[in-house]
């Protein structure tokens, strides 16, 4: 009877033993999913400004530009590594950029300023790569400068299309008003033609 009486409670001890452990498992397992939940959404950039509807219409043939802005979608949430990984083929996308501007009217220092400002980061991540010691950190905050330029960019690309539409609208405007302000000096000369009437 005691023989049975000990085993009963050996095998007591051992279930909650196994029960203790399994427990630890899972908070073990809850921490990592914590962690790495912690480290994905830790390598989320701000979002850049994106163009107008004007400002689209205007970039529609800008090939280089809209490379560009497909290369640059991933670099909101890419790690360190990835981002060194595509760092030469975005230095190259920005230098071309630079080089070969089809639009009239962003021929401008403002608009250049900004585009070699981008072009310099994306070079600058690109050096980053052939650095051995360089951290996490350090190439998070250049991919953030990076994209801080390109929304200035964007910004300026925004400004000038809204400019060009509020110019159109006042020149369309003045343009409806001319006819009426024809026939008001037409009306004029006529007044001014006509006989005056004769006193008796």
């Amino acid at each position: 009877m005691s023989i049975l009486k000990n085993y009963t409670i050996f095998f007591t001890l051992l279930l909650l033993f196994a029960c203790n452990q399994k427990k630890e498992e899972v908070n073990t397992d809850a921490v990592s999913t914590n962690d790495s939940l912690k480290s994905e959404f830790s390598n989320i950039k701000s979002i850049s400004e994106t163009l107008s509807p004007e400002a689209k219409a205007k970039t529609v043939n800008w090939e280089d530009y809209h490379q560009l802005d497909r290369l640059l979608t991933d670099f909101y949430t890419i790690s360190p590594k990835e981002a060194l990984n595509l760092s030469k083929e975005l230095a190259t996308t920005t230098t071309r950029l630079k080089d070969s501007l089809p639009i009239e009217e962003f021929k401008r220092p403002d608009v250049m300023i900004r585009i070699n400002v981008l072009n310099n980061y994306a070079l600058r991540l690109a050096d980053m790569a052939s650095i051995p010691s360089i951290t996490d950190t350090e190439v998070d905050q250049e991919i953030q400068h990076l994209l801080d330029s390109y929304s200035a960019l964007n910004a300026k690309i925004n400004n000038i299309a809204h400019q060009e539409k509020i110019e159109r609208e006042l020149s369309d405007f003045e343009d409806s008003l001319t006819p009426l302000k024809e026939g008001s000096v037409k009306g004029d000369i006529v007044n001014k033609t006509l006989p005056e009437p004769v006193k008796h």
